[in-house]
């Protein structure tokens, strides 16, 4: 039991002085690195619910392909009719060499009224398609836009994480602090928190269901509330594929509004 209790001490104490070792800009990085393989594709059922506790469905599917300094990503609504045709797209750009990120590119088609539709500007903070994600959290925040400090490490569901502050340059954002936990063996996020421009938690993300697909840490479940609306959106991901054949053509204004998006 002592030399347990020993090697439970010394671990402890080598991964608190690992933590110490780095800062919050430097974990964020590798977050923003972890391997998300050259495509994914995936199908999500996501479960909105209301503070009354009345639900409703959706079905969509989504694709990802990196083409190189862009990561270009389409989500289509499946289900239910209200929704079916509903497409979503992404254009993502890398950082450049000074370390800013350029703001992706995002169009949205509704089939009811045969539009596409930019998202730009401060559009992105709004509500994605009546969920409790924003256009922003579907995509991928440059680095350059916060300001990163590490506070320190604690056990988020029984995994260790890091628990880093993020403050946006722009005090103008919807969501200007937020505190995120990332896990310590993979980067990936367990849990994150979104305060509004009154420094009032806003939203709350816990993230469950993170193993490994094809080599990949993947999250399964995501689930966010809007704590001061009682509104909630679950997101259940299915059929997670990694490195599949996307053919180019899939990712463009053109697919979403001819609805050839499979």
């Amino acid at each position: 039991m002592k030399k347990l209790s020993l090697f439970a001490f010394t671990l402890t104490l080598t991964t608190s002085l690992f933590a110490q070792s780095l800062t919050g800009y430097d974990i964020a990085k590798r977050a923003d690195s972890v391997e998300k393989g050259k495509t994914s594709s995936y199908t999500a059922t996501m479960t909105l619910t209301n503070k009354k506790d009345a639900k409703r469905v959706r079905e969509v599917m989504m694709k990802e392909k990196d083409f190189g300094d862009t990561t270009k990503t389409v989500v289509v609504f499946t289900v239910p009719k209200d929704v079916a045709g509903v497409a979503y797209l992404m254009f993502e750009y890398d950082e450049k060499a000074d370390g800013t990120k350029p703001d992706s590119d995002n169009w949205l088609y509704m089939p009811a009224m045969k539009k596409v539709r930019r998202i730009s500007g401060s559009t992105r903070q709004d509500d994605f398609m009546g969920t409790d994600f924003t256009y922003e959290d579907m995509g991928e925040r440059g680095l350059s836009k916060d300001t990163f400090t590490l506070l320190g490490t604690e056990t988020v569901d029984g995994t260790d994480c890091y628990k880093v502050e993020a403050v946006a340059k722009d005090k103008g954002e919807k969501n200007p602090r937020r505190i995120l936990w990332w896990r310590t063996d993979n980067y990936l996020l367990q849990k994150a928190e979104f305060y509004d421009k009154q420094n009032t938690l806003q939203r709350e993300l816990t993230c469950s269901d993170i193993t490994q697909i094809s080599g990949i840490w993947t999250t399964g479940k995501m689930f966010i509330k809007n704590v001061q609306t009682g509104h909630s959106t679950l997101l259940e991901m299915k059929d997670v594929q990694y490195n599949v054949d996307l053919s180019d053509s899939l990712f463009t204004v053109t697919a979403i509004e001819r609805g050839t998006v499979r």
